[in-house]
């Protein structure tokens, strides 16, 4: 008589390579009968447990790979926004820098601006 773990690395040797949407119970309990060359009837109920085990990890595993792939791409989305937000704290400073001039120049009486348009004409 097998063991159930030699019955269990069997079963999920064989739903691995298996079309899960038409495998059933019956089949897999077949399958392993046909391995084994033993009547596996009165473990029906373990055997059906394992594949419902199988199938949970499945889904489980799938749907941690969805979360993983919606990770990613909201990483990527959040790295091709980054660009622009670098853009525009560069904007921002460059807008700061120009208010500063500004308050320079009316605190100065606009005499600051007169020597940088000097300057720019050569007149100093």
């Amino acid at each position: 008589m097998a063991t159930d773990s030699e019955l269990v690395e069997r079963l999920r040797e064989f739903l691995r390579t298996s079309d899960l949407t038409t495998t059933t119970n019956a089949i897999v309990r077949r399958k392993l009968e046909e391995e084994f060359g033993i009547d596996l009837t009165e473990k029906k109920l373990f055997i059906r447990e394992q594949v419902d085990l199988y199938l949970r990890t499945q889904i489980e595993k799938s749907e941690g790979e969805e979360v993983e792939r919606e990770d990613e791409n909201a990483e990527g989305k959040a790295l091709e926004e980054e660009p622009n937000k670098v853009e525009e704290d560069q904007e921002g400073e460059q807008e700061e820098e120009e208010e500063e001039e500004e308050e320079e120049e009316e605190r100065s009486g606009g005499k600051g601006r007169k020597k940088a348009v000097q300057a720019d004409e050569g007149g100093l």
